[in-house]
């Protein structure tokens, strides 16, 4: 019997082992197809130009302190990949030189940096190092087809960008619009008092900037891949961008708009590679509030009181709402945790090992509905109406003698109506009829003995909507719909060092989103109090997006990673 239960419990561990390897197979097979990393190449030659073969290069990351070995081949090349897109120095050492040291190489996102290393003095006495600090970033790309630019963090902080919306300054690579107009996108910003910057369907989620509307050489704005991290951030319903990560924690983002690598793939237009931010050995942060509103704002011509005349109700026309609050803040750096047990140090000091980096951001909307982009009227009964007096309808007749009166011009003003009873009878256009068929005099039910009291049903309707705040039968009610949207999100990346050869990360980001747009007519206008439930898309909208990263890297060897 003891045999038996270690033979079934052999079993049970050897079927989830299977399991896991092949989840962590896929897992593999998958961060090998996107990535966010970057390399450094180069070759080494002696102060003749011939190859060094065995020289030993040492790539360190400057913020986190992580190294890399590899070591030259044959031939002289050497490439140190799978690297975090950061600031690194490279140590090239072979014996009978003077070491190389390259302080400042910036690696970007899915970049391969080449090194210019080439030996210039053998060693000896003295300093025995070489430091080589005017490496620049190459003018031509030389190591792979792409057409990008990368947009580094700092411009991501420092360029001013309506909402928050880092997509926007994708429009700073060639290529690349943000096209205008309510059918395609907006450009973002915009003055919400002269209308605001319309809208699409594309752009519905954070349509107070144009969402992640962009075009790619003519390409659909649906065409493009976003990713984040590495991993895909796309979101099936718009094709748009799923986690909108908080500026101030973009390291950078590069868009590639021609000849992308194959491991992209998906799109044909853009694609867009952001890079969450790290923790390092330093603690850092930022706190940020962003307000766009009527305080302290100029609001536009035609809201000024000689250019807003009262209508006939005495009303004067005044500027929609449009209050937008953006704030947040992100703080990183080292783990310091309580260390447990006897003996050794009371925290455990995370630098040069383990770190933190944690997002915080929000936004509190308030703008006119659709971004000011609807028609901005809608018909309601008039006050004759109200009272069952519907001679505002009826055609007039500037001559006596009625429809067969030819000054009266029937053709255009009366019309032939059949009756319920069989017949037809010549009336006016716009004439409403008494249940026995005859035209009620001037359309006023009070003319009409027949037709009984006016029904209380029918008066109820007609007063649940809001009174005329414009002359005229239609389009006679100006309607100022606004719109809350509200955005809570916050992303945690932890980034920790196992040994020299396997490091992890894992990042948890998410995103609620929500949006509440008013009626038609605002509570209490209705002269009844019965208000009515009305216009397109009212009520509330809700859009979380959740996401969960987790990154394994592990050098097996310098030539296999």
């Amino acid at each position: 019997m003891t045999i038996i239960k270690i033979r079934e419990s052999l079993s049970r561990i050897l079927l989830q082992g299977c399991i896991l390897l092949l989840v962590l197979a896929a897992s593999a097979m998958f961060t090998f197809g996107q990535s966010n990393k970057g390399s450094i190449v180069g070759t080494v030659l002696d102060p003749n130009g011939a190859v060094v073969s065995g020289a030993k290069v040492t790539v360190t990351n400057n913020a986190t302190k992580e190294t890399r070995d590899v070591t030259v081949g044959d031939n002289g090349d050497f490439a140190v990949t799978n690297l975090e897109p950061g600031v690194y120095s490279v140590q090239v050492e072979a014996g009978g030189f003077k070491t190389l040291l390259f302080s400042t190489v910036t690696v970007e996102t899915n970049a391969r940096v080449p090194v210019d290393t080439k030996f210039t003095e053998v060693s000896g006495a003295g300093n025995n190092v070489v430091n080589v600090t005017a490496e620049g970033a190459p003018v031509v790309e030389s190591e792979t087809s792409v057409r990008g630019d990368v947009i580094s963090g700092r411009e991501v902080t420092d360029l001013p960008i309506p909402q928050r919306n880092f997509t926007l300054l994708a429009a700073l690579s060639p290529g690349v619009t943000r096209p205008s107009g309510t059918s395609v996108g907006v450009l973002g910003g915009g003055n919400f008092a002269n209308g605001g910057p319309g809208s699409s369907t594309e752009s519905t989620r954070f349509r107070e900037s144009g969402g992640s509307v962009i075009s790619s050489n003519g390409a659909r704005v649906t065409q493009n891949n976003f990713s984040l991290d590495g991993v895909d951030n796309n979101e099936s319903q718009f094709g748009q961008i799923a986690i909108y990560p908080n500026p101030d924690a973009i390291a950078e983002f590069k868009i590639e708009t021609s000849v992308p690598p194959a491991e992209s793939g998906r799109g044909g237009g853009a694609i867009i590679s952001t890079t969450f931010k790290s923790g390092g050995n330093q603690v850092h942060g930022t706190a940020f509030e962003n307000y766009q509103g009527r305080f302290l704002s100029a609001a536009a011509a035609q809201f000024d009181k000689f250019n807003s005349p009262p209508n006939a109700q005495g009303i004067r026309r005044t500027p929609p709402n449009y209050v937008t609050h953006n704030y947040g803040g992100t703080v990183g750096g080292p783990i310091f945790l309580p260390h447990f047990g006897e003996g050794g140090p009371f925290f455990y000091d995370g630098r040069n090992r383990s770190f933190f980096f944690v997002s915080v951001a929000g936004q509190r909307n308030a703008t006119p509905a659709f971004g000011g982009g609807e028609f901005q009227f809608v018909t309601v009964p008039t006050l004759r109406q109200r009272r069952g007096d519907f001679g505002e309808l009826l055609t007039v007749l500037p001559n006596p003698g009625g429809c067969t009166n030819p000054a009266n011009d029937p053709a255009n003003r009366c019309q032939t109506f059949n009756l319920a009873g069989g017949g037809t009878v010549l009336a006016p256009k716009g004439t409403i009829f008494a249940p026995n068929g005859t035209p009620i005099p001037g359309n006023n039910l009070a003319n009409c003995p027949s037709c009984g009291a006016f029904s209380q049903f029918g008066s109820n309707l007609l007063n649940a909507y809001p009174l005329p705040t414009e002359a005229g039968l239609t389009n006679n009610f100006r309607r100022n719909r606004s719109e809350r949207s509200n955005v809570d999100s916050y992303d945690v990346k932890i980034d920790h060092k196992i040994t020299g050869n396997n490091s992890i990360f894992g990042r948890y980001s998410k995103s609620n989103n929500s949006r509440i747009r008013s009626n038609n007519f605002n509570p209490g206008t209705s002269p009844s109090s019965n208000d009515l439930p009305s216009g397109f898309g009212a009520g509330d909208e809700f859009g979380n997006s959740r996401g969960i990263t987790l990154g394994d890297t592990h050098t097996f060897s310098p030539t296999i990673i």
